[in-house]
This record gives structure tokens, C-alpha cells and sequence, in this order.
């Protein structure tokens, strides 16, 4: 047998050429020499060989990168976390259909080993189950490993490495550091959230849970690649709750997106990032983007107190009224009576509060030496201000009507007073005066079955040519008026260019939409408000919109002054003696009241005249509340009452119904609309027929009765109808 080892004697190398394994060594490089003298044949299968060698070879070094940097092992990274950053799970994309099935079901009930809330259980139970509630939150912090900072990771997997090392070469020491570690990780456990929760985890960003999924979908409507780095191109603040959070997106300059690709970017954001937000593109220039801002909270609509103290304004041509929401703030609402819409009104069905707000320009007017004259049908609306010096109030429909004829005189004649030929001095007697019309509905409902039943009058009466003339006039002579209504219909004030002069439009308590249509315009849209608040409405002073082309409506609570009204009229300076005496107005002259009653027609109705009452149906100042100046209707007219010379020259008025008023209290007949009397059985019909018949009976010329309209609908008496009814039934018999 050779001896190998002879071999080598005499071979001069170093020492250390082929310590131990060099025999090794050289078998190996001749085996490499053997390998590469085989034939060309097999030079594809070592090359596979090669190739598979590498392959294990490089996977093996990459786990072992992997598995002491922390890394998942295998696939892509399955959280968000960092070297030193715990991270959130994401999706890998490797879901499958049944894996829906493990989606946990929500709790109804708390986990018995998560930490209750304090106190809701002994003390003793909390100390008992304490450590059953730290070994369970550290069973919970096992399951999130993927979700652990890749530090922590690779510690506790080269954990056991080094303590097998430590234990075999220093095993006391290393002992000692193992019980230290297990004593940290029990108070970090103990302090945790499943124990005292002294420590909480970190919470994780906004950008690590939303960005996945918005990136996901920019990524394809921008058509970029699948590994292109979401950092480069999205952005999204940590904390998108706070002011002046957004989120970029930067764009390609290649991307040609259009009207419908923008859109799909905004849906990407509405559909995965919560709240609403508003996006600003910036396409031009070398650097694109689009930005989403967070939209702006709107501002809290502020809320009208219920209640409003009234004050005084300290001018005479501005009354204010109550409170109202404009915008984001609640600001006065003032009634600028010098402007070119002077005269002002409340609507409201009866029992919504309109007479309570009708006591602020009765108050406002006396504070500053106005003259008030009330038309109060209903007799007990403005109670309040009765008995008061400067205060007139008018409840028969005589005296109402009287009361109206005379205040167009006064402003005629305050007219001609303030002219270049007017007498000297005639100016300075002038006194400002306001009308104050409560239930004007009522009022010309009254007004004409007084003209149509009391004074058996033919064809229209003057009423609302008066009413006409003096809302189109009334500013230049300082006579305003202020009306209650139920509706704003053009009926009730002669036309539309008449009502346009009531300038500033209140309503209040709950309005249909015909109401609010007919006070607002039709395009108007309705605001909401509480109608269980008194008092509460609406109003507008020919404002238009800042959003829109109709009028600017704003929520309104009117101001409340009704228990002050008599003791701020007592506190005001008193009236002129001949208002309070019920006296005409001394700037009224003869050739006024001749030209008054030549255009206008009121002669006949003023006090005094051929069917006006006697003297004017006031409250006497200082006579009490409800004590009333009604003299016998025999009494003569003497002194400066308003009667001047003028006799009665109305046309159409039956002589029966012309003297000295002794019919002023006399009743007038109970009228009803067609309607009414059809369920009252006036009619014998129903009243669908009924309308039927009155149609028919006009095209047979059966006279149908002309009756007295409030604006809205037509009023008959019983006589009449029943007159109707035997006509057209005879009509029907003949046939």
C-alpha cells in the first residue's frame, strides 16, 4: 500500500496549508477538475445542477436575512411595521371565498378576560382575575406578531440562540439575565392594557390603514404598476381629524385623465377615507397633483331665543320688532319706515300672535308723538292699548270705516299742507299718524256686507280705492299704516302694486304653502321653523337672496312688550286735546274735505256725514279699559268734529240707509260662502252640485246673487240663497 503521508515529506508548506480538513479541501478541486472534463453531453444537466444549487443556496442565505431581521419568511411583508414601528395587518390578496367564514361575528357582551371598566366589578374579583387577564392579553400580543416592529422580531428569534450559547459558555450569568427578562416581560404584561393599562399600544396612523386601500384604487385609474411605491405618489396625514388635514395624490405627467378619470379618483376617496372631502387639482406645470381637504363643518344654525325683549330704537323711522337668524348669527330686525316701502304687516292664522305683534308700532308710534288710530273689529284684540291718550281705538264697522275715511282726508290734507302755497304755519301743525288695521280681512269682509246689506249699496264700494291711495302716498305726509292679516293676497289691498308697498312681510305660527306663496312669492322656498314656539315665523323686507332670485326669508321671533303696554303709554307725552276728543285733525280744512269727497267719495262716511256715525267709536283717555265714547245718535254734532260741509254724495246709497247714524249698531245679516250653506242645508244640495247649478243658472240667465267677498271667497246671505234656490228650481219646473 502507498503511503500518502510519505508523499509530503521533503513538500516545503506552510504550516497551516491543509490543517484538518485540507485533505478535504483537495478532494473537492478534483473532483471540480473531473467534473469539468466530462463530455458536452451532460454540460446542460450540470447546469441545472448549477442553477439548483444556487437557488437553495441563495434561499437559504435570504431566510436566514429574513429571519434575523425580523422578516415574515416567506411572501410579502403581511403588516405595516417597521425596524422600530409596530404596524397594522393589510391584505395579501390571497383571500380565498371560504375565508369568510372566519370573519369573527361582533360581541355582544364584554370578554371576561379583557380589563372591565372601573368599578363595575368588587375589588376582590378584579384581583382575582387579574392574572388570568395578563396571561390573555399576552396570548393576544402573540397572535399580532406579524403586527410586532421587525427589532422586536429578530430579538426574540436570536433570543434562543443566544442563550443555548450563554448557557453552554456562561450559564450563571446567563441564568441571571433569562429571570430578569421573564420579570421585565411579566411588568410590561402586568402594566399593559389587559392588566392596569398604565400603557397603551401605539395607536396606528391614519396613512397605514387608509392608504392601502386608497392607493389600491388611485393605482388604477392612474395606471401605474402594481410595485410602484405608494410613498412616492400618496401621501395621507397621520391624523386626517385634525384642521388642515389632506391627502396628495401626485399625478403622472403622461396621465390623460379625463372628466369621468377624476371622477373616479374622487370616488376613491369618498368610498375609503371617512368623512367628506373636497378635492383641488393642479394640472399644469412640471409638477400635477390633486389634494382632498377635509369640507368644512358647516357652521351651527344658530337658534332664536324664545323669547325677545322689545326695545326702543330711539328713532322714529326705525321700529324694532323681534330677532331673526341670518347666516351663522341672529341679528335685530328693524322696520325702516322712511324707505320707499313705509307701511308694514303680520300675517297669521287667528290665535298665531299677529295682534301681540301689532302692539310694537302702536308703542313705537307714541314714544315718538305719532297719532294712533285702531281698527279692531274683533272689539278685544288690542285691549291693551285702550284708554290711552293718543290711542284711538274703532270697533263697530261704522266707525272703522269712518275712522279709515278720515286718515285719507288727513293725509290729503297733510299733503297740501306741506306745499309752496299752503298757509303759513299750516306745516307745523302737522303730527305724524299711524293706521293700525287688525284682521283686515275681517275688516273689508264687514265692510262690504255693511255697503251691500246695511246701505243697500250698488256696484263697488270706495274702501280699497282709499286703502289704495294711502299705502301708495302715505309716506310723503308721514300717515304709514300697519295691517294684521290672515293672508297677503293682492284682493285685500287693491292690487299688486298696492300690496308691494307693504314693505316688510312678518308671518307667524304655521303657514301652508298657498299662505307663504301669496306673502313671498311662489318661488320663495319655505324655511322650516318651530311653530310650538309663540310667536315664531318668518319675514322679509324686500331683500333678495344672496342664493337665488326670490326673497331673502329669514327665520323670526317676534319681540314681546304686551304686559308693558299701558305703563309705557302712560309714561308718553299726551296727545293733542282735539285727537283724544275725537276731534278731525286742525290741518284738515273745508276745501280738503270738498276735494276729498269729489275724488274719493268719503263725504258720505266721515263722522257726521249721511251714513257716517255721529262722532268717531273711541276709547275716551282715562276712562278705563272698554269705557267708550258713544254718545245718543241723536246728539248733535257740534265744535270741530269732523263733519265739515261736506254731505253725503256717495253713489248707489239707498236714501233708506242716509242720516244721522242712527243705524250704527244695527245687525247686519249673517252672510255664508257657498260651501257653508250647502252643509247648513241652506242649499239643498251638495256642494259639488250646487256650483254645478249656479254654473247652469248663469248660462240660463238666472241671476246669481253678487254677494261680498273678503278676497279669497264669496259670502251670501241666507235670503239671498234661498232666493236663488226657488228661481232656479222654478226654471227647472217650467222646463
Amino acid at each position: 500500500m502507498t503511503d500518502f503521508a510519505a508523499l509530503w515529506d521533503g513538500v516545503d508548506l506552510p504550516n497551516y496549508a491543509l490543517p484538518g480538513g485540507g485533505t478535504l479541501l483537495a478532494a473537492l478541486a478534483l473532483i471540480a477538475y473531473a467534473m469539468q472534463g466530462k463530455s458536452k453531453a451532460g454540460s446542460r444537466a450540470n447546469e441545472e445542477l448549477n442553477a439548483g444549487i444556487e437557488r437553495v443556496v441563495g434561499g437559504l442565505f435570504r431566510g436566514i436575512g429574513r429571519y434575523v431581521a425580523g422578516r415574515d419568511l416567506t411572501g410579502e411583508p403581511r403588516s405595516t411595521a417597521t425596524w422600530w414601528r409596530s404596524g397594522i395587518l393589510v391584505d395579501d390578496g390571497g383571500a380565498s371565498v371560504d375565508d369568510v367564514a372566519a370573519i369573527p361575528a361582533p360581541r355582544t357582551h364584554a370578554d371576561p378576560l379583557e380589563k372591565p371598566a372601573a368599578g363595575s366589578r368588587p375589588a376582590v374579583r378584579r384581583a382575582v382575575l387579574l392574572p388570568f387577564r395578563v396571561v390573555a392579553s399576552m396570548g393576544r400580543a402573540l397572535a399580532e406578531w406579524s403586527r410586532w416592529p421587525r427589532a422586536a422580531r429578530s430579538l426574540c428569534r436570536l433570543a434562543p440562540l443566544l442563550a443555548a450559547w450563554g448557557l453552554w459558555r456562561h450559564p450563571e450569568p446567563t441564568q441571571a439575565a433569562l429571570i430578569g427578562a421573564a420579570v421585565v416581560v411579566l411588568l410590561v404584561a402586568l402594566t399593559g392594557p389587559g392588566g392596569l393599562s398604565w400603557w397603551v399600544p401605539r395607536t396606528p396612523t391614519d396613512d397605514e390603514t387608509l392608504g392601502p386601500a386608497v392607493w389600491a384604487g388611485a393605482r388604477q385609474v392612474l395606471r401605474l404598476d402594481e410595485k410602484t411605491p405608494r410613498g412616492k405618489w400618496l401621501r395621507i396625514d397621520p391624523d386626517l381629524s385634525v384642521e388642515g388635514a389632506r391627502i396628495v395624490l401626485r399625478l403622472p405627467l403622461e396621465w390623460m385623465g379625463g372628466k369621468e378619470a377624476m371622477n373616479a379618483l374622487q370616488h376613491v376617496v369618498d368610498t375609503r377615507v371617512p368623512g367628506e372631502w373636497v378635492s383641488q387639482w393642479k394640472r399644469s406645470g412640471a409638477s400635477q397633483y390633486v389634494q382632498w381637504t377635509r369640507k368644512p363643518k358647516p357652521a351651527e344654525k344658530p337658534v332664536l331665543p324664545d323669547y325677545v325683549e322689545w326695545k326702543s330704537t330711539g328713532s322714529r323711522y326705525e321700529v324694532f320688532v323681534g330677532q331673526a337668524v341670518e347666516g351663522d348669527r341672529i341679528v335685530d330686525v328693524m322696520v325702516h319706515t322712511q324707505s320707499a316701502t313705509p307701511h308694514w304687516g303680520v300675517g297669521g292664522d287667528t290665535g298665531s300672535g299677529k295682534s301681540t305683534v301689532l302692539y310694537i308700532p302702536i308703542v313705537h308710534g307714541r314714544q315718538h308723538g305719532e297719532l294712533i288710530d285702531i281698527l279692531d273689529t274683533k272689539q278685544n284684540s288690542l285691549i291693551e292699548a285702550e284708554g290711552a291718550s293718543g290711542v284711538r281705538v274703532h270697533k263697530t264697522v261704522r266707525s272703522c270705516v269712518a275712522a279709515f275715511a278720515e286718515f285719507m282726508v288727513s293725509m290729503m290734507a297733510a299733503e297740501a299742507a306741506m306745499g309752496k302755497t299752503a298757509a303759513p304755519g299750516a306745516r307745523a301743525q302737522l303730527i305724524p299718524r299711524t293706521l293700525v288695521i287688525d284682521e283686515l280681512p275681517t275688516f273689508i269682509k264687514l265692510a262690504y256686507t255693511w255697503w251691500r246689506y246695511g246701505l243697500k249699496g250698488k256696484g263697488v264700494p270706495p274702501f280699497l280705492e282709499w286703502f289704495s291711495i294711502i299705502l301708495l302716498q302715505g309716506r310723503s305726509s308721514d300717515h304709514r299704516i300697519v295691517v294684521g292679516t290672515q293672508q297677503f293676497a293682492n284682493n285685500f289691498f287693491g292690487g299688486t302694486m298696492e300690496r308691494n308697498q307693504i314693505g316688510t312681510k312678518i308671518v307667524v305660527g304655521l303657514q301652508d304653502r298657498i299662505s307663504w306663496g301669496v306673502a313671498f312669492g311662489q318661488s320663495t322656498p319655505v324655511i322650516q321653523y318651530d311653530v310650538t314656539v309663540k310667536g315664531r315665523g318668518a319675514f322679509a323686507d324686500k331683500r333678495q337672496a344672496p342664493d337665488g332670485d326670490h326673497l331673502y326669508v329669514r327665520e323670526f321671533q317676534p319681540a314681546y312688550i304686551t304686559p308693558r303696554v299701558p305703563q309705557i303709554l302712560a309714561e308718553c307725552l299726551p296727545a293733542p286735546a282735539w285727537f283724544d276728543a275725537g276731534e278731525r285733525a286742525p290741518w284738515i280744512t273745508e276745501d280738503v274735505l270738498k276735494e276729498a269727497d269729489l275724488v274719493a267719495a268719503v263725504g258720505a262716511f266721515l263722522p257726521g256725514g249721511a251714513v257716517g256715525p255721529p262722532v268717531p267709536s273711541v276709547v275716551t283717555p282715562g276712562a278705563g279699559v272698554g269705557a267708550t265714547s258713544h254718545p245718543p245718535s241723536s246728539a248733535p254734532v257740534t265744535g270741530t268734529a269732523m263733519t265739515g260741509s261736506v254731505t253725503g254724495s256717495v253713489t248707489g246709497v239707498g236714501s233708506a240707509s242716509r242720516g244721522s247714524g242712527t243705524d250704527e249698531d244695527a245687525a247686519l245679516p249673517t252672510t255664508y260662502s257657498l260651501a257653508e250653506a250647502c252643509a247648513a242645508g241652506m242649499v239643498p244640495w251638495k256642494y259639488a252640485t250646487a256650483r254645478q247649478y249656479k254654473r247652469r243658472s248663469e248660462e240660463k240667465g238666472i241671476t246669481f246673487p253678487e254677494g261680498v267677498t273678503d278676497g279669497r271667497t264669496t259670502y251670501y246671505s241666507e235670503e239671498e240663497l234661498k232666493d236663488w234656490v226657488a228661481r232656479w228650481q222654478a226654471s227647472v219646473t217650467r222646463t
